[in-house]
Order: C-alpha cells, then structure tokens, then sequence
C-alpha cells in the first residue's frame, strides 16, 4: 500500500485532477489546505518583512493544497502518476508542484479506503 502525496498551488488543476482520479482506479482522496514554512514565518516575524522590503524582493505568500490518496499501488498508483503528470505538468519544473509516494506498512480504518476501483479507459 502506497501515499501518493501531490503539494501544489494549482487549485484548478487540483480540482481537474480530483474529477479525472477515479477513472485510474483510485476511489478517493483528501486534499488539505497548507502553509509553506515562508508564509508561516512571514506571519510570525518581521524580519522577513523587513528583508523583502530591502530586497525588493517578492516572497509567494501562496496557500498549498496537499492532496493524499491511500492507493494499493500497482497499475492505479502508476496511472494516478500518469494523470498527474499530464494534468499538473512536468514536476521538474518551477512553480508546478511537488509529487512523492511513501510506502505505507501499517493502517487502521476502513480497508476499503484503498479498494482500487475497477478501471475503465476514458476517451479523452
């Protein structure tokens, strides 16, 4: 069993994503709001105020949405990175995202969270 873990600020194409993730085989994920380490600095402390001010530098205040799917692995997991790929971008790339996967050797709750759905090949 795998995390697929998708950090972005791309909140359309999270939600492209989200619609097309059932049509790899993946039942379902959660998608969380988050702060970047700078934006929470930048809440707390005046210094990094003072450095963009100085600077005249801009610091991306941006929200993150983290998406997270449990997902058996195999075909659904590769897909899902497929779909990924195809929907956000090339993950290289500045200002895309970051995506990463964590194996996964324990869980309590439902099994049936990470149930790979049947898969169907959409025609795009």
């Amino acid at each position: 069993m795998y995390l697929l873990v998708i950090i972005t600020q791309q909140e359309d194409r999270m939600y492209e994503f989200l619609k097309l993730l059932p049509a790899t085989g993946v039942r379902g994920a959660t998608v969380i709001e988050g702060h970047g380490m700078v934006k929470m600095l930048h809440d707390r402390e005046t210094v990094f105020t003072s450095l963009e001010q100085i600077l005249n530098a801009t610091i991306d205040l941006t929200e993150n949405l983290v998406m997270i799917s449990l997902i058996r692995g195999g075909d659904a997991l590769a897909r899902a990175r497929k779909l990924a790929r195809r929907v956000f971008g090339d993950f290289s790339q500045p200002n895309t995202g970051i995506l990463f996967v964590l194996p996964v050797t324990d869980m309590e709750g439902p099994v049936d969270n990470a149930t790979e759905l049947p898969y169907t090949v959409k025609k795009e």
